[in-house]
């Protein structure tokens, strides 16, 4: 390959990206390309362990307190950081566990609609443009509902930034609920913003079923590449 594919995989929480990342992962590794992970935010980074306090809401500052510039610039200097330290050269294929578009979703959709095309041209910049951080070659958006986002969530047992329970964010349906439509809006008005319905019958689809979906498609943006 001519150089190295970035794919991130996006959704609101819970919409099964860790797992299906976890599967590409696997799936390309076999057929021989040589694959890397970032997965986001680095909790166990400078910047990490802060977004996981602010995630947890267990301190005066949180992540839905804080104004959302100074949100964002937390995660984009994670992004930043772990970029920093990895050499995209020694990979065919890096796939990301969300990207730039969840910090312009998620922050955007914590303002009023008023300044949300700033905050968004405001991100891009910053994480783009100021800190170089490399725009991903497609963005893979896991359309769940928020029922099924809060249910999986539910089911995701321990993690050590937040213990057992859902973060401040997983526990807002009003802001998923936004941050699905940011997604949807993404979708429609860019090219490299794929939406794949994860759901039938408001049933969650098989995980199998979705994998080979993705399979397919980055292999045919890998032939396009080439």
């Amino acid at each position: 390959m001519k150089k190295t594919l970035i794919i991130a995989f996006e959704g609101i929480d819970g919409s099964g990206k860790g797992v299906q990342l976890k599967e590409a992962s696997e799936r390309l590794s076999r057929k021989g390309y040589r694959v890397g992970v970032l997965d986001f935010p680095v909790y166990d980074s400078f910047f990490g362990k802060e977004i996981g306090i602010f995630l947890s809401g267990k301190e005066e500052t949180t992540a839905s307190n804080m104004d959302v510039k100074s949100m964002s610039l937390w995660y984009a200097m994670d992004r930043w950081l772990a970029f920093k330290n990895t050499d995209l050269s020694v990979y065919d294929i890096v796939l990301l566990n969300r990207s730039t578009l969840s910090n312009a979703v998620y922050q955007s959709n914590r303002t009023c609609d008023e300044k949300k095309r700033d905050l968004i041209a405001w991100i891009h910049e910053l994480e783009y443009g100021i800190l170089e951080i490399p725009k991903p070659d497609l963005f893979i958006v896991f359309d769940v509902t928020t029922d099924n986002s809060r249910r999986n969530v539910s089911l995701k047992g321990h993690r050590d930034y937040v213990g057992d329970s859902a973060d401040v964010y997983e526990k807002n349906r009003e802001l998923l609920d936004k941050v699905r439509q940011g997604y949807i809006e993404a979708a429609k008005h860019f090219d490299n913003v794929w939406l794949l319905d994860c759901t039938v019958d408001g049933r969650m689809r098989p995980i199998e079923e979705i994998a080979e979906e993705i399979e397919r498609r980055i292999e045919s943006l890998i032939n396009q590449k080439r």
